[in-house]
């Protein structure tokens, strides 16, 4: 991880950030947007499983179901953009937090490891996610209830580990707040 922090801190520049969120922004738009509204449409209104938080074995398995052969397709298709998509975003948050923390106390500096480890341990429980929801969708001999507890544990795994990052963020954008509000106050 201080590799990753130190490659983020020496590049914290317009030339290698403002494409990178230029990347971040196209990539979110197509995922949030474009894909999701296409996939409702092609399935009566559900939304892609990785968008689910509440999402249960049944529900997958009474989803894919559901699935016709061009909602498989392009599902699949969904899923390899789903392998960039998370890494490129949390890549581009990291730069942003980067950046917030050279204003923030050292304390807070000295643990950019953690925002590093919970942005790419949520990218991993992606990857894997989408690795199992494939694997289901794609039909195996048989659909396996253990594959499909394994996946739904893993899309769990996500979004906590989501939702810590996104703490993390929270309480740095709260400290800075904080903190530009008292140096006013002083002035």
């Amino acid at each position: 991880m201080r590799f990753v922090a130190r490659l983020i801190q020496q590049n914290l520049r317009a030339k290698v950030f403002l494409p990178l969120l230029m990347l971040a922004l196209a990539t979110t738009w197509y995922g949030l947007f474009y894909s999701v509204d296409k996939f409702a449409g092609m399935t009566n209104g559900l939304s892609l499983m990785d968008m689910q938080p509440l999402l249960t074995v049944d529900q997958l398995f009474a989803q894919i179901s559901t699935y016709n052969d061009a909602t498989v397709e392009f599902y699949l298709g969904w899923s390899l953009f789903d392998y960039a998509w998370p890494f490129i975003t949390y890549t581009t948050m990291l730069f942003i937090s980067a950046w917030l923390l050279t204003f923030a106390a050292a304390a807070w500096q000295q643990r950019f490891w953690v925002f590093i480890g919970s942005a790419y341990t949520t990218v991993v429980f992606d990857w894997a996610e989408n690795v199992g929801f494939v694997a289901l969708i794609s039909g195996l001999p048989a659909q396996p209830v253990w594959l499909a507890q394994l996946t739904i544990a893993l899309h769990q795994g996500k979004l906590v580990f989501n939702m810590i990052f996104n703490v993390l963020f929270c309480a740095l954008l709260l400290v800075l707040l904080v903190s530009a509000i008292r140096a006013r106050i002083k002035t």
